[in-house]
């Protein structure tokens, strides 16, 4: 009997473990894969850029640059691929960024467009993601109503403080542009104050700070929009005079700002 318990016993020590950690071990599996999906996408595109690039470079004369042009590949094009990852594992976190490559890279619009179909669904599922920074930047620099209401949104409801300040900068660079030569809304010069007091240390993606970006920029919209009273400026001339530009008011005056480094 003593033999038969032993062997009993080893053979139940021999078993694989419980069933219930199996499911774990399979999530990992799974947002790994997603992962690894969502960098061979980016990948594909990239490769695909730079063997265009080389062909481009490499072109003789302008009429085959001109052709080879017109077969570089195009972003949206990749975009229905990074839409399908992002719909196929919408809670991992590569469907953020599948969905921020998307809205950063392309420009086509409407219904059916995955630029639309994207921002839909980061306004619905992520908008309280920390990831939003690189889109916002993005945005900076393309208006349009799914912009500013994306933008908006970030800015109401995202609760992280960098989210915010990249948000408020954009919204307000945006709606600056939209403005062009009409007069500037109110709210442009609220939201750069907004995000120079607020948000002024929050470092942006690429340069510099939110709190520096929104003074030049509040700086523009006071003193250099059509209307304004120019700044004075003060120099010397070539050959060593000191001028102001005040000098020359109620004259027509071209000035020409360079530097030599």
């Amino acid at each position: 009997m003593l033999r038969i318990a032993g062997g009993i016993l080893l053979l139940a020590l021999a078993l694989p473990a419980p069933a219930q950690e199996q499911p774990k071990e399979k999530d990992k599996d799974k947002e790994a894969t997603a992962a690894q999906q969502y960098k061979a996408l980016v990948k594909e595109y990239q490769d695909a850029y730079q063997a265009w690039l080389k062909t481009y470079t490499q072109a003789k004369t302008n009429e085959d640059r001109v052709k080879t042009f017109g077969s570089r590949p195009v972003p949206d094009k990749y975009a229905a691929k990074f839409l399908e990852l992002a719909e196929k594992h919408p809670k991992d976190p590569a469907a953020v960024d599948a969905l921020v490559w998307i809205v950063s890279n392309t420009v086509a619009a409407g219904a059916d467009a995955p630029r639309t179909k994207a921002f839909a669904v980061l306004e619905r599922d992520h908008l309280k993601s920390a990831k939003l920074g690189e889109v916002c930047n993005t945005l900076m620099y393309r208006g349009g109503k799914e912009s500013e209401q994306f933008l908006r949104a970030v800015l109401e409801q995202n609760p992280h403080r960098e989210m915010q300040g990249i948000a408020c900068l954009a919204l307000a660079q945006g709606l600056k542009r939209a403005a062009g030569q009409k007069e500037m809304p109110k709210e442009v010069e609220e939201l750069f104050e907004r995000a120079a007091q607020k948000y002024g240390d929050v470092k942006l993606p690429y340069r510099g700070t939110v709190g520096d970006r929104a003074k030049a920029e509040l700086f523009e919209v006071r003193f250099l929009a059509i209307g304004m009273t120019v700044p004075e400026v003060e120099g010397e001339d070539q050959d060593g005079v000191k001028f102001k530009l005040s000098d020359y008011r109620g004259k027509v005056v071209l000035i020409d700002f360079w530097g030599n480094w």
